[in-house]
């Protein structure tokens, strides 16, 4: 009887073991380095067991048919070529044939300084809408969202409002998605540190993005952004005109079109976004500002320039005519060297 009692016990034990064991034992894969599957449309369970059982990925082809239905998998068994990583378990496998292969994204890099047309041109190339139904989007956006600008003398209502960055989507997606992603991005951006030194400086995000329109569009680089920044406001607060070019070719073309050169009948031309000819700033972004020229509005350099004009390797700044002067014959004479 004791005898019976022990083998009764061991096989209780046994039983245990491997009912708490064997389970997991057998949902976990078996190949030592990555495999890879082809699952044909309208594959059977029994032929996506065989198929794994053979790569050496699973155990037992039982266990894998028996999880695979309670899981509901065998009706929702997606088609495509998969990786499987070493250790990789049943559920993740359930999980991969359940999702399917990840779609490959559709990537759109938006440079900085875009133009909102620019932007709306490269979602058309990138097959997720025509630049007319983006910038129609734009224009829903705006009005859900209620900003408070005046928008009477601006081209695109959300023109300087969408971040440039790279950004990944789905085939599945389409314009009112872009525009909400860029315009959130762009939000994101103002954190509540930019937003308190905006209110110090009395700018609002309007103006802030204006500002750092002009700075993207005439910087050089990155490094001479601030010291930008720092002239802007010292003529603003001069009173003088800002005359700053790329104002005036984004007036030109109204938003769309690209002059190369800037003569002297452009600096007639009547936009009110022709700073040579009107004070203080334009009505609103005339590009895409990035976060390094937003950080140069609410940080402007502490100097005493008026005046900047290009020369070798970025810009040259002056504080009078005189000497602003002298870099622009300095300027032309490399050119005409060049």
């Amino acid at each position: 009887m004791k005898k019976l009692f022990s083998l009764l016990l061991i096989l209780t034990l046994l039983a245990l073991g491997a009912y708490f064991y064997v389970p997991s034992y057998l949902s976990v894969a078996s190949n030592e380095n990555p495999v890879e599957i082809t699952v044909a449309e309208g594959a059977s369970l029994n032929a996506v067991a065989e198929h794994l059982y053979n790569k050496g990925v699973i155990k037992s082809r039982l266990w894998f048919k028996y999880q695979s239905r309670a899981e509901g998998i065998d009706r929702s068994i997606k088609p495509g070529t998969y990786t499987l990583h070493p250790n990789i378990n049943l559920n993740e496998i359930f999980e991969l044939l359940r999702k399917g292969v990840p779609e490959k994204p559709i990537v759109i890099t938006i440079p900085e300084g875009f133009t909102l047309y620019q932007i709306a041109n490269r979602v058309e190339i990138a097959g997720l809408g025509t630049k007319e139904e983006f910038i129609e989007a734009t224009k829903k956006y705006f009005e859900e969202k209620e900003y408070s600008f005046d928008t009477a003398k601006l081209f695109y209502e959300m023109e300087g409002y969408l971040y440039p960055d790279t950004y990944y989507f789905s085939e599945r997606q389409g314009v009112v998605d872009v525009v909400s992603t860029l315009a959130k991005t762009m939000e994101s951006i103002f954190t509540e540190e930019y937003r308190v030194r905006a209110e110090e400086l009395n700018l609002s995000l309007h103006e802030v993005l204006t500002i750092a329109s002009l700075i993207e569009r005439e910087a050089y680089h990155d490094e001479e952004k601030q010291r930008i920044s720092g002239v802007i406001f010292n003529r603003l607060k001069k009173n003088m005109l800002l005359q700053i070019d790329a104002t005036v070719i984004y007036g030109i073309g109204e938003g769309r079109e690209h002059i190369n050169r800037v003569l002297f009948v452009h600096l007639e031309d009547p936009s009110p976004f022709n700073t040579y000819r009107v004070k203080g700033l334009p009505p609103g972004p005339i590009a895409a500002p990035s976060k390094t020229s937003i950080h140069a509005v609410l940080y402007p350099e502490d100097h005493d320039y008026l005046y900047y004009v290009l020369g070798e390797g970025g810009h040259v700044f002056s504080k009078t005519y005189n000497e602003h002067l002298r870099n622009v014959a300095k300027y032309r004479e490399m050119t005409n060297q060049n």
